[in-house]
């Protein structure tokens, strides 16, 4: 297992992004919330757009919907069996940080191992998961999803290193994984592979 530690810069970034956060009574509260609060929109999402493509009688939305679960749920895989390998101590630990207020909705389910973070993974995937379907497909609404969806990314970036649950250097290894799997799978045998699955799965569900 490798050990690693945060550079001087990184910490010295989160410091001054919790000193802010702790001078503010508005946001000491709502930052730990938004540290999570979009990942629990982005089942909606998919779901949404799985039942528009039912709906409409569309398969070409429910086919996007089970590809991009599917990038999803990859890049998630992959950045867990990355944490098997990396063995990096969260920044509330280190730093001695320990107040119930600033604890983040999931803070009691986060895995030991702080690199790379499956929030920037998450988030990162399914942005761009939507953005590159649309620039394959020349579809405007995926690439406006995937523009909201990036946004919604760096907001949670951002939270979840002010409030102490992630270093900066996490933040950037989980991304690096949210981008390079979507990159991936939309190499053209694997995206049409890929999508001849999700068709027949689409017959089924």
């Amino acid at each position: 297992m490798f050990k690693i530690t945060e550079p001087q810069w990184g910490v010295d970034l989160l410091k001054s992004l919790f000193a802010w956060m702790q001078a503010s009574s508005f946001w000491s509260y709502r930052i730990p919330v938004l540290a999570d609060i979009f990942v629990f929109t982005y089942p909606i999402y998919l779901l949404a757009l799985y039942i528009y493509g039912m709906a409409k009688k569309k398969i070409y939305y429910k086919i996007a919907a089970l590809y991009i679960v599917a990038g999803t749920a990859l890049s998630f895989i992959v950045n867990i069996g990355i944490q098997f390998f990396v063995d990096k101590i969260r920044p509330n630990v280190v730093l001695w940080l320990a107040d119930l207020k600033h604890e983040t909705i999931l803070n009691k389910f986060m895995p030991s191992s702080s690199f790379p973070s499956d929030h920037a993974a998450l988030t990162m995937s399914i942005a761009m998961m939507s953005l590159f379907w649309g620039i394959k497909n020349k579809d405007k609404k995926f690439l406006r999803f995937g523009g909201i969806l990036i946004i919604f990314s760096l907001v949670t970036w951002f939270a979840r290193i002010s409030s102490w649950v992630h270093w900066p250097t996490d933040i950037i290894g989980g991304s690096i994984v949210g981008i390079i799997i979507p990159l991936v799978l939309m190499w053209r045998p694997i995206y049409k592979f890929g999508t001849r699955v999700a068709e027949k799965i689409t017959k089924i569900i």
